[in-house]
């Protein structure tokens, strides 16, 4: 009789524990599957879906004594569900092969960019250089003292998009009451006509951002104006344009961070990414050398 009993919660116990299992299973498996659509819904294309990618498998390379265990499950709960003789198996077999399959869909079917260099940053100055300074010279006039301005563009949709005076900082991308817009520009002495001036001006020069800090709190932003001309991915390339010559300083710096080259005395070319080691120019080295033989001549 007790053996009976004990038999019965024993396959009472096991019946728990087994669904337990399928229910734990089943979230493992979906949780995987909400990061993938997390990642390709937040990319504009597939180098940024790579690039958000990478410091995650930074992250789990650094959490092994986690993450191992975690993909050893995710690995047995794929053998486990072949071949798929239950509901349940063929449930789960299903969730693995929809992991895969998105993973395929948003790579054939984001945008795929140009990679971005020196090279294409150089003949772009070359060709709009007085469309660029024609900008930031406006830009730099309508502002009041000691405000800024960051505008950001992506696939034509504005990504970024901030203002801030003496005393508030305030993001306006979201913002999509006109009037309440005009309030917020006049507080940095803009307007819509000027905002809307700005943009045809951007285009006219082929930029698709602009930063611009009218007397900043840091000495390496005097004078300096940032003019976004690609994405790649997380990487952003951008002209930094000085209205000085840099000092021995501010060159020596320069060319000692690979994310920037020095292209004369008051332009650098600048590559920012997402982690550390996705951003900066590969041909940094060749370029400038070739620069300065260029120069010399």
């Amino acid at each position: 009789m007790h053996t009976k009993h004990y038999l019965a919660i024993e396959m009472k116990i096991k019946s728990a524990l087994g669904y337990t299992y399928r229910v734990v299973e089943i979230l493992f498996i979906l949780s995987i599957t909400a990061g993938i659509l997390s990642i390709g819904l937040n990319s504009h294309d597939n180098a940024e879906m790579g690039g958000i990618l990478s410091p995650c498998i930074v992250a789990i390379v650094w959490m092994w004594f986690i993450t191992l265990p975690l993909f050893v499950i995710y690995v047995v709960s794929f053998i486990r569900s072949i071949p798929p003789s239950s509901i349940y198996k063929k449930a789960v077999l299903s969730l693995h092969i929809l992991n895969v399959a998105l993973w395929v869909l948003f790579y054939l079917f984001l945008p795929k960019p140009d990679p971005c260099d020196a090279a294409m940053m150089e003949n772009h100055y070359k060709n709009y250089h007085d469309d660029m300074y024609d900008l930031t010279r406006y830009v730099r006039n309508a502002l009041d003292d000691s405000c800024s301005i960051t505008l950001h563009y992506r696939n034509k949709s504005v990504v970024e998009f901030t203002i801030r005076n003496q005393t508030d900082y305030k993001k306006c991308i979201d913002i999509e009451n006109e009037h309440k817009l005009d309030t917020i520009l006049h507080s940095v002495g803009l307007s819509m006509q000027e905002l809307k001036e700005i943009q045809g001006k951007m285009h006219k020069a082929g930029i698709i951002g602009v930063e611009i800090d009218k007397n900043p709190k840091y000495k390496w932003g005097t004078g300096k104006s940032i003019l976004l001309f690609r994405w790649y991915g997380v990487n952003r390339y951008q002209f930094a344009l000085y209205d000085h010559p840099m000092t021995e300083t501010e060159r020596h710096e320069v060319l000692r961070l690979h994310q920037f080259i020095l292209y004369n005395d008051s332009v650098v070319f600048e590559s920012y990414g997402g982690y550390p080691g996705g951003r900066g120019f590969p041909d940094k080295e060749d370029f400038q050398s070739l620069n300065e033989s260029n120069k010399a001549l």
